[in-house]
């Protein structure tokens, strides 16, 4: 999304409040809502992208597969289904695991406060990544993801979200078989 695109505020009970542009959020700090989407692949893998080493927030780091902000007025499965369109290239069916509001995030003189909606799927289709938003993307299994998180190669919002995913994920992969 656009720096000055404009982006629901919200407050700790995710309620909307306002509007602001996503630079007005990031530089001063305000509540937003975001989406996070991790693609788990058919032999276990997570897609993970490397976000561009252009961008002002947490450069060159990896993350989820697709992550973004919600645009105003937009649904949260709308948003994590646009993501996922345009940084990968992906549709599929998404299965939201949880919304949870994250501590505040800084990188550089930015600050992220968010309440993120965390989606899941499971698929095997190719990306076709959007090179102004992400600069590569790679499948991982869980032992490669537990070292990225100790090498400190993975953005603080990332490690928080897949810690949890990964304390539930026998769970998540049954509803994910169920729902998918």
């Amino acid at each position: 999304m656009p720096a000055g695109e404009m982006i629901d505020l919200v407050d700790e009970r995710d309620v909307v409040t306002g509007t602001a542009t996503i630079s007005d959020c990031l530089e001063k700090g305000l509540l937003h809502r975001a989406v996070a989407v991790l693609v788990v692949r058919s032999n276990g893998e997570f897609l993970l992208q490397q976000r561009s080493k252009r961008d002002l927030w947490h450069p060159g780091l990896w993350t989820l597969s697709s992550t973004g902000h919600v645009k105003t007025g937009e649904a949260y499965g709308d948003a994590a289904a646009r993501e996922l369109s345009e940084e990968l290239g992906i549709s599929a069916r998404l299965l939201q695991l949880n919304k949870r509001l994250l501590p505040p995030i800084r990188s550089g003189r930015l600050t992220e406060r968010e309440w993120v909606a965390l989606y899941v799927t499971r698929t095997d289709i190719p990306c076709s990544i959007d090179r102004t938003e992400v600069e590569s993307v790679k499948e991982v299994a869980v032992p490669q993801l537990r070292r990225m998180f100790d090498e400190g190669s993975m953005t603080p919002d990332a490690v928080i979200l897949l810690t949890e995913y990964l304390k539930h994920q026998k769970d998540v992969g049954a509803r994910l078989l169920a729902c998918l």
